[in-house]
């Protein structure tokens, strides 16, 4: 779990679980000096009428080291965003 008010960069978002896991395994390997050394979290979101979704997560251990990893996968080619959980 990632504490309330901790930054964290979201890298994807799926309908399953399982699909969440493969999407991140994915980026990972595509964007290993990136991501190589990052264990993300899986939410579960209820978006009521849209659905439920899992989102894919990665704790950082402040808000400038949270962009800093968003901005480097970005550089890399991946896509991200960072946001206050």
């Amino acid at each position: 779990t990632i504490p309330a008010g901790a930054y964290v960069v979201q890298v994807s978002s799926q309908r399953t679980q399982d699909q969440a896991q493969a999407a991140f395994d994915n980026l990972r390997q595509r964007y290993s000096g990136v991501l190589g050394g990052v264990t993300p979290v899986i939410q579960r979101a209820d978006l009521g009428d849209r659905g439920t979704f899992y989102r894919v997560r990665i704790p950082a251990s402040s808000r400038d080291d949270a962009i800093s990893l968003c901005e480097r996968l970005k550089s890399a080619g991946g896509d991200c965003f960072v946001r206050r959980n």
